[in-house]
């Protein structure tokens, strides 16, 4: 199991922004990630099936209001990529869970500048990116341990 943070950077386009675990993800799982976000598709909930690679790729679309983003808004994407089967109310609980916790947070949005050059001087920027990865990280454990239960 992977779990992706995507995140729209005004810069660069798609980038990942967290991935959990540390192990790098495979060049064409990380191409395909990009590309979700050209996808025009007017659910923020979708999953991509990858036969031959036997994984489920499940995604939820979500936007973050931001002072600093054109249009106000930030663009981010929560993936999960798994090689088992899955009970869908629990992957959907949890993104959907994972998403509106970082959601709920104020000035999250400054967190997507983690790693721009021209935002370095704000201290908020390196706390909220500390406050997504123990979300995410928190959600994921709690993810796994129901997994595991059933």
């Amino acid at each position: 199991m992977h779990l992706v943070l995507t995140y729209f950077n005004r810069i660069k386009g798609p980038s990942i922004y967290l991935s959990f675990p540390d192990a790098q993800l495979e060049e064409d799982i990380i191409f395909r990630l990009m590309k979700f976000f050209d996808l025009d598709i007017n659910e923020p909930f979708f999953e991509i099936v990858l036969i031959n690679r036997k994984k489920r790729i499940l995604n939820l679309y979500f936007e973050v209001h931001s002072e600093w983003a054109r249009g106000n808004r930030e663009m981010a994407m929560l993936s999960l990529i798994m090689k088992i089967d899955f009970d869908s109310r629990l992957t959907w609980a949890f993104l959907v869970d994972a998403t509106q916790k970082i959601i709920s947070i104020p000035k999250i949005f400054k967190a997507f500048y983690k790693f721009d050059d021209f935002r370095e001087d704000d201290i908020e920027i390196d706390a909220n990116y500390e406050t997504i990865k123990k979300i995410l990280l928190n959600c994921l454990s709690s993810l796994i341990d129901r997994i595991e239960s059933k």
